[in-house]
């Protein structure tokens, strides 16, 4: 059975390859391909340079009966018509291989676990780039996929503090605004900040960082002012601690708009130009990145401390947990992702301005944590995508009116969107105490065979 799996695995890792190859080759001698068939008069150049897949088999489609395609370049046009699809394919085909082969080399329970996991986030990345090479980024799904997995981040990054440490904040909108400004004003290209900085000539910083650099950085930022405010209100309990960190979040958002403070955040004007995004992978990969470290995290040895403070304090305090030590490290940790998630919605949003970071904000990021399940990560991803499919786009036809030949369908016009979107929510929260996950995950367990611990097993 072993040698069966070994056998399995290299011919998948083999054909993914080839289809890998075969499918970028496609990709790449296009512009070939259109000189063999005669097409160069109907493809324009700018077409071929930017490797305009939908128009560039648009205008080919068009004059196709012109045109002689036949043999293999009826073949390469093909493979050419579906790479995108052929390309995700082959990249999963290959990792799905290689995750057999170390399930079937090795033994222990983890190591097999984790292949699976690579081979699972292999899928889905190869799913979205075949997904958004063949709608195309204008498409709502994949405006929705970049927003969903931002406000993922920023859900995950809050029930780390609300969830598994019991710490009821709500600054999280104040970091988001940290880490959005401080991406934005470190990657402005310097010839264009006397156009951004107009009234306050060019602005103070007059350099530009990398957008990786950057997106530490924005982390990074939040971190400093986290650990400042949480020296005074991290010994508040409750809703009192909720109240001290949504003022702070308010008094941000004010400081960051003062004039005097031109210079380096604009005042209340918007911060543009910044470097942004152009595909759905790149936040999937940074939010990927983050999200794996902060599971690592609550899977450490302060992961369960921050658990049992949120247990129990006094029982946490007799057994030599240091409280506010950990509540402190939770409280920037969470901090830090959430500055990193404000860049990354700078990026999506392709403006800064402070007023769009206001107190709204972190209750809808709170209303998807309970939605989600407090305490489950894998809740907050999947409520994060829910909700902002709904808000953003499923609901919308409630705000247009409908007619049913000459009637009119009743309540259906502009704002009727919102009502639905609360009653909704509202009976989730009345039947669904817990949320959609309550505090478990989702697991691999069940795929790669393992059987879970029993509770009190000696480890």
């Amino acid at each position: 059975m072993k040698a069966v799996k070994i056998v399995l695995a290299l011919l998948l890792v083999a054909a993914g390859c080839v289809m890998f190859a075969a499918c970028k080759g496609a990709d790449n001698g296009i512009a070939g391909l259109v000189e063999r068939i005669g097409a160069s008069g109907f493809v324009k150049e700018s077409h071929l340079a930017e490797n305009n897949r939908a128009k560039i088999l648009k205008n080919i489609d068009k004059h196709l009966d012109e045109l002689t395609v036949e043999g293999s370049d009826a073949t390469e046009l093909f493979l050419y018509r579906n790479a995108h699809y052929g390309v995700a394919l082959g990249a999963f085909l290959a990792a799905l291989g290689a995750a057999i082969a170390v399930c079937a080399l090795c033994a222990r329970e983890k190591v097999r676990r984790a292949a699976l996991g690579l081979a699972l986030v292999a899928a889905l990345f190869a799913g979205l780039y075949a997904l958004e090479t063949a709608l195309g980024d204008g498409s709502m799904l994949i405006t929705v996929l970049k927003k969903g997995v931002i406000y993922a981040l920023i859900a995950v990054s809050m029930n780390l503090l609300n969830g598994f440490t019991g710490l009821f904040s709500l600054g999280q909108a104040g970091f988001m605004l940290i880490g959005a400004y401080t991406y934005a004003i470190f990657t402005i290209p310097q010839e264009a900040r006397a156009q951004v900085y107009q009234y306050f000539d060019g602005g103070l910083v007059q350099f530009t960082l990398p957008v990786l650099p950057a997106i530490v950085l924005a982390g990074v930022a939040a971190v400093v002012f986290a650990f400042l405010i949480g020296l005074p209100v991290l010994r508040l309990k409750g809703d009192y601690l909720a109240i001290a960190t949504l003022g702070f979040a308010e008094i941000i958002r004010a400081l960051f708009q003062y004039d005097k403070l031109g210079p380096v955040t604009n005042g209340s004007n918007l911060l543009r130009k910044f470097p942004t995004f152009d595909t759905v992978l790149f936040p999937f990969a940074v939010v990927a990145v983050c999200i794996a470290i902060i599971l690592l995290l609550i899977h450490s040895s302060y992961g369960r401390a921050f658990k049992a403070i949120r247990d129990d304090e006094v029982a946490a305090e007799a057994m030599g947990i240091n409280l506010f030590l950990h509540k402190q490290l939770s409280f920037v940790i969470s901090s830090f992702f959430a500055g990193v998630g404000g860049a990354l919605l700078a990026m999506y949003q392709t403006t800064v301005q402070a007023n769009a970071f206001k107190s709204s904000m972190t209750y809808e990021i709170l209303l998807i944590v309970v939605i989600g399940g407090m305490g489950s990560v894998t809740g907050s991803v999947i409520a994060s995508f829910l909700f902002i499919a709904c808000s953003e786009w499923l609901l919308r036809f409630l705000d247009v009116e409908q007619f049913i030949g000459s009637v009119q369908v009743p309540l259906l016009r502009s704002g009727f969107r919102m009502v639905v979107f609360s009653i909704v929510i509202m009976i989730v929260v009345l039947f669904f105490r817990k949320g959609i996950m309550g505090d478990k995950e989702l697991s691999l367990s069940w795929l790669t065979g393992g059987k879970k611990r029993k509770e009190g097993a000696v480890k």
